[in-house]
């Protein structure tokens, strides 16, 4: 059969304009981001033929090097929208591609006749009992499982979020976001000197952004990687899925800062705004303000006076102790047990000088939590004791601090407190919607609670914000794949969390019990020695001891005795 190439095509109760790049459902118009946009058009071009993930990605990103994940996303995304989630539109062949299922046609509105456009070899048009026969005998074959879909992302010019704190497998569709990647501003002065200062600034921008519900903004760890690189926007744009890029660069001298910055839309390579600031170093916070506001007034996103207070900074009361802000969240972001020594100083330095600074105070918390994390005390109960009364400081000085909520929210976890720790990562994320570390802290109290689904969908959306995301959360995403039966989905996170940390006991144990749910006994027993080497005293039965679900515990074990540990 020969691929469809009209201006127009139809299927179900939908249409794709080709020409103008939408999608419709009835006279609704469907948002869905350029790229998720191309990978329907082709299979929807393609229909009843096994397209593979090859040829999508060599078509879809051509010249582009992405990995599978891009594809994968892409996808949900159109489920998403297709209210697709039973696969009944487009289907996936395991370890083989997609397959577009629905009976295509195109030229006629939907209540019109349809003119039927794709040709086979020997007839002129396709029937749909010969379509959906050739779909279901090639799914039949290959055995294909039908699991849930999950999307949150933001699109060009919005897309519809999936809200991760439903319950009982029910999802609630949020507002449509613009997507926004704020890279590192560059140091103009001395990098050695004052580059803490430019990220800092960066930093302050990416979390005030992400104070407005109608704004998706990528998070630190997923921009900095472009750090003292100059990227074309176009490629960020595709690189981290977002329509707007912003860019700039800071000068600071003893008596002036001078900031720059440039708003641009990669989805037509138009430079939307850009403004020079030359401020006397105690207004920088003003300059803070109004970049966020001017984005935000770029973007078109709904302003209102709550999120507009929300987002404003709120200066400390000495300029100095912002700067031992900065250069504390320096130390605290290199994670040695010298920085973090260091980081403790710096923070303590900016509270003797405010001490109701609340970023100073959650600052603080976070040290004690990365001691406990790394063993770095030698009284980790104590750290953590410690790090609970500085959250309720810092709460109590301001209860719209989303880092305070997150920071509690990760002690409840520490302490096995998971009713409270998900009402305070909700509260976190509720105040600022775009934070990754937040929905992993989410994804985690959720996992343990026995809320699979859930867990599966906070972290991917962790994922979606901060691509490199840390090797535990990959950890805990490929054990809720596993817990969830999605054992492919859970080796192919397990191995990448293995790229990463290969010498983790428990991410070699999981892998083993996904290849062996999997069937893969070879590779399961090849993982299952490589823990015995690491670890001679590796015991199953301790595995799991945190989840509240008992038969969660018993699956995971299950799946370990299975591959020989």
């Amino acid at each position: 059969m020969y691929p469809i190439d009209p201006k127009t095509l139809r299927f179900e109760n939908f249409s794709l304009d080709l020409a103008r790049c939408s999608l419709r459902r009835g006279a609704e118009q469907i948002q869905l981001r350029p790229k998720a946009f191309d990978v329907l058009r082709y299979l929807a071009q393609n229909p009843g033929r096994l397209v593979s993930k090859d040829e999508l990605m060599k078509t879809v990103w051509a010249g582009v090097v992405v990995t599978d994940d891009s594809l994968v996303q892409c996808v949900k995304d159109i489920r998403d929208a297709l209210n697709d989630g039973a696969q009944r539109i487009i289907k996936t062949v395991p370890r083989r591609g997609y397959l577009f299922a629905a009976e295509v046609s195109s030229g006629a509105a939907p209540n019109g006749p349809a003119t039927s456009t794709a040709e086979e070899h020997d007839r002129p048009r396709w029937h749909s009992k010969k379509l959906w026969l050739a779909a279901a005998v090639a799914l039949i074959a290959l055995a294909l499982p039908v699991g849930r879909q999950f999307i949150d992302d933001s699109g060009a010019p919005g897309s519809t979020v999936v809200d991760p704190y439903r319950a009982n497998g029910r999802s609630h569709i949020a507002t449509q976001r613009q997507s926004i990647a704020v890279l590192p501003l560059a140091s103009l002065a001395d990098p050695a000197r004052d580059d803490y200062f430019a990220d800092g600034l960066t930093e302050d921008i990416i979390s005030a952004l992400g104070r407005f519900s109608d704004i998706s903004v990528r998070s630190r760890n997923a921009v900095f990687s472009y750090k003292g690189k100059t990227p074309r926007p176009g490629e960020v744009g595709r690189d981290l899925d977002v329509r707007y890029v912003l860019e700039g660069s800071v000068r600071r001298s003893a008596e002036r800062i001078r900031v720059s910055v440039y708003l641009t839309d990669t989805s037509r390579g138009v430079l939307l705004w850009s403004q020079q600031y030359d401020t006397e170093p105690k207004d920088i916070f003003a300059v803070q303000d109004d970049i966020t506001r001017r984005i935000a007034g770029t973007l078109a996103v709904r302003l209102g006076d709550l999120e507009l207070g929300k987002a404003a900074s709120k200066p400390p009361s000495s300029l100095e102790a912002y700067d031992f802000l900065l250069r504390g969240r320096d130390l605290l972001a290199r994670a040695t047990r010298t920085d973090n020594s260091r980081a403790r100083s710096m923070f303590e330095n900016a509270l003797a000088l405010d001490p109701s600074y609340v970023p100073a105070i959650v600052g603080l918390g976070l040290v004690d939590l990365n001691a406990i994390r790394f063993g770095w005390t030698a009284d980790p109960l104590e750290a953590l004791q410690r790090a609970e009364r500085l959250a309720h400081k810092a709460i109590a000085i301001d209860e719209s601090s989303p880092g305070a909520h997150a920071l509690l929210g990760r002690i409840y976890i520490r302490r096995g407190d998971l009713d409270r720790a998900l009402d305070e990562m909700k509260r976190a994320l509720a105040l600022n919607p775009s934070d990754a570390d937040s929905y992993a802290g989410l994804g985690n109290a959720l996992l343990l609670l026995g809320e699979v689904e859930g867990a599966i969908q906070a972290i991917e959306t962790a994922v979606q914000f901060q691509p490199n995301i840390s090797v535990t959360n990959y950890f805990r995403l490929g054990m809720a794949y596993l817990l969830a039966g999605r054992n492919t989905d859970a080796i192919r996170t397990l191995e990448r969390a293995l790229v990463r940390d290969k010498n983790n006991v428990f991410i070699n144990a999981m892998l083993a019990a996904a290849y062996a749910e999997a069937e893969r006994q070879e590779d399961a027993t090849r993982r299952a020695n490589t823990v015995r080497q690491l670890s001679p005293v590796f015991a199953s039965a301790e595995v799991g001891s945190l989840f509240r679900n008992p038969d969660h515990r018993e699956k995971i074990v299950a799946a370990l005795r299975k591959a020989g540990l």
